[in-house]
């Protein structure tokens, strides 16, 4: 009570002060025209405002010293420790002991909190984030990784800050977490899908697919993501995917999500992922969208090549009929699929591909895709070699050239096979 008094008698002294400054200026000022008022009541205003951002400067300034001081000692203490931990010499799984020997923490304060406030995790987090981003992280046992972030309490203190704190810090924190790989409680992750940021609402949908089942996605169900998504999202998404059939769990129904967008880009996005996750017993759904959707290019191709590389025949007979009604580009997509099945009717169609056009590039794709199509069709690519006129060669001449005939093959699949695991996808 003694100090609320003080504090209370020092206000009241302030505000009398000011009270008395301010009456005893506009009264010095009250016979003067009122452009000197105007005048006087700018520079003072300026005044005040130069002396609230030389505090404000000055305050951030020894924040900022502050901090600088602290992470300084958090890496003079652990940053060796930080260091040994993504090398190669520690490859296999430490217990919790061995890694606390590494950081020079006692066996007695294993339990404790290490750091003892907010402050300190959040320096501890930082210095661990930058060196796990570079290409030192590697090296590491994720195992590892996750136990020195146990050891030292940082996934309750992100959790905590992503529930509580300012939209930045929920985004930053939240990339954190994503990038660790650390479960997150599917209380938070719900009261983060209702924030009123939408890129909030979009890191912490990207959060649940490690969650959650199939039903729980619904943000990809939304106008917003069928108005706004875009090549982000489809990188971030096949990231998320991939981590979650890694650990094990059946991923989403994708052509579903195709359906229900409005958008033909969404739509194209969602068959794409479908053939790079091999989601073969989803194509049937596709075949409404097939028949209902033929002028919508981008799609109609997407779905042909997504039929093609999961071998889905089921659908070899729309993609004959459409053939010929289609762009010059989306008949090159479907007669690629129509070779990939392979199943001895798609031959005619790929022969009407070559005779019904003049566009020389469709007529090269409808030869490529003949000798690609087994015994029957190079049978049928060698008597049309025959019997072509004179400026008609041109096209077989790519199959004659051994340089050229190396690029004359198709691919056999495009399922999402990460070449190298990273930090996004290991």
């Amino acid at each position: 009570m003694n100090t609320v008094s003080i504090v209370k008698y020092y206000l009241n002294l302030i505000l009398a002060y000011s009270t008395y400054y301010v009456q005893y200026a506009i009264g010095m000022f009250a016979d003067y025209p009122i452009e000197i008022k105007v005048a006087a009541t700018v520079s003072v205003l300026c005044i005040i405002l130069i002396i609230i951002m030389s505090v404000s400067l000055l305050y951030l300034s020894h924040q900022k010293s502050k901090k600088r001081k602290l992470q300084s000692g958090i890496e003079e203490k652990y940053g060796k420790g930080m260091d040994y931990m993504f090398t190669s010499e520690v490859q296999k799984q430490m217990s919790r002991q061995e890694i606390a020997d590494v950081f020079g923490i006692n066996w007695n304060d294993l339990g404790k909190a290490i750091l003892k406030n907010k402050r300190e995790k959040e320096a501890f987090v930082d210095i661990f984030y930058l060196r796990f981003i570079t290409e030192r992280s590697d090296f590491a046992n994720r195992e590892n990784i996750t136990s020195v972030l146990y050891l030292f309490g940082i996934p309750e203190f992100l959790e905590k800050e992503i529930s509580m704190r300012s939209m930045r810090k929920k985004v930053r924190y939240m990339s954190m977490i994503r990038t660790f790989k650390l479960p997150i409680s599917p209380w938070v992750i719900n009261k983060l899908l209702s924030s009123k940021f939408l890129r909030v609402q979009r890191l912490a949908m990207y959060s649940n697919i490690m969650l959650s089942s199939d039903s729980d996605l619904d943000y990809f169900e939304t106008d917003f993501f069928d108005k706004h998504c875009c090549i982000k999202d489809e990188i971030e998404l096949a990231y998320s995917l991939q981590r979650r059939r890694k650990a094990g769990r059946k991923l989403p129904n994708l052509a579903r999500w195709a359906n229900l967008q409005k958008n033909e880009r969404s739509q194209c996005m969602f068959v794409r992922l479908m053939r790079r996750f091999e989601e073969l017993e989803y194509c049937d759904q596709l075949t409404e969208l097939y028949k209902t959707q033929l002028r919508k290019k981008k799609l109609i191709e997407e779905i042909s090549r997504t039929w093609g590389y999961l071998h889905y025949t089921e659908g070899e007979n729309l993609l004959i009929d459409a053939l010929l009604t289609q762009p010059d580009d989306t008949k090159v997509a479907i007669m690629h699929a129509l070779t990939r099945f392979a199943t001895g009717k798609g031959i005619d169609a790929l022969l009407e591909g070559y005779t019904n056009t003049t566009n020389p590039h469709v007529r090269f794709e409808a030869l490529r895709c003949m000798y690609n199509y087994g015994d029957a069709g190079k049978a049928l690519f060698y008597e049309l070699e025959k019997t072509a006129s004179d400026d008609d060669r041109r096209f077989f001449d790519f199959f004659n050239n051994p340089i050229t005939l190396e690029k004359i093959r198709l691919d056999k699949e495009q399922a999402y096979h990460p070449s190298v695991e990273t930090i996004y996808n290991g």
